[in-house]
């Protein structure tokens, strides 16, 4: 299943969810209109808090909304087309965004840096000529953690979503001021496109072997895995939750091998950035 959530009147948003035909069945809507079900869930947060229950409760929805009259279901707004309509993250403001590089250190990315797919992002300021962007796979928390198991971990991972680290130029050599300005300069608005969707965790089962195919200006720059070789991610969830306590919603990534995002790839004023896999839409970006 393929969660998302709509950009609306609404703050947070309205979950929906993208069907095998191409469309978004918006979740806020369609129980109104589909007998079988009076479920409104109110996030994508909220349906995977919920559990195998959450996810079923929404299946329920997307078996109703097949049997019924499509038209009609287009007519009301409850079915609606996956080109053209806009998306915000589809965690809207992920309560942490943790990121873990090749040596095992975590970064906290700030949840107000969070954008969706098609975003505009903005240079953190105008003295800034160029961005540096990462590609990533995150998996996203579904239930609270810590201290966890690796099979408690495993029942924590709710799916996975596309993510871009988007930061300033990495300094070189060691010099603490220097890396303090690049990890302030990973916090701006838009330094943290996510989506455009999660898939549960039910349809993938091999996060660790997905390839990716990374562009910019539709010209692949990189194509490999988004995780490590031998990469376990309840295993390592389970590690950080000696040290993170972690809720439904938190994001989690780790940097992938050199082949898929080298390190870091140089973006620069009207370049359009993009990451795709064969099991998600693709998540693009366009740096002003």
């Amino acid at each position: 299943m393929k969660l998302l959530t709509i950009d609306s009147r609404e703050v947070t948003g309205r979950p929906g969810v993208l069907l095998d035909s191409g469309e978004i069945l918006d979740l806020a809507t369609a129980p109104s209109t589909l007998s079988e079900s009076q479920w409104i869930p109110h996030s994508v947060v909220s349906v995977m808090a919920a559990g195998r229950d959450g996810i079923e409760r929404v299946a329920r929805l997307v078996n109703a909304a097949g049997q019924s009259d499509t038209s009609h279901l287009r007519e009301v707004g409850a079915l609606l087309p996956y080109r053209g309509t806009a998306l915000l993250a589809p965690v809207r403001r992920p309560g942490l965004v943790l990121l873990v590089d090749r040596d095992g250190a975590g970064l906290i990315k700030s949840p107000n840096a969070a954008v969706g797919n098609g975003a505009l992002v903005r240079r953190p300021s105008a003295e800034i000529d160029t961005l540096v962007g990462s590609p990533m796979l995150a998996l996203v928390i579904g239930r609270p953690l810590f201290s966890a198991s690796r099979a408690e971990s495993a029942e924590a991972i709710a799916g996975y979503t596309l993510l871009m680290d988007l930061s300033c130029t990495r300094p070189d050599g060691s010099d603490a001021a220097a890396w303090r300005r690049y990890v302030d300069g990973k916090q701006f608005p838009g330094a943290c496109p996510i989506g455009p969707v999660i898939v549960t965790d039910d349809e993938l089962e091999e996060p660790g072997r997905l390839p990716a195919s990374v562009r910019i200006n539709d010209v692949e720059v990189g194509a490999g895995p988004l995780w490590p070789d031998g990469h376990d991610p309840a295993g390592r969830l389970a590690t950080l939750s000696r040290r993170h306590a972690f809720r439904p919603g938190d994001l989690i990534a780790w940097t992938p091998s050199p082949d898929c995002a080298g390190d870091g790839r140089t973006l620069h004023p009207g370049d359009r950035f993009s990451v795709a896999c064969p099991d998600l839409p693709e998540l693009e970006v366009t740096i002003e």
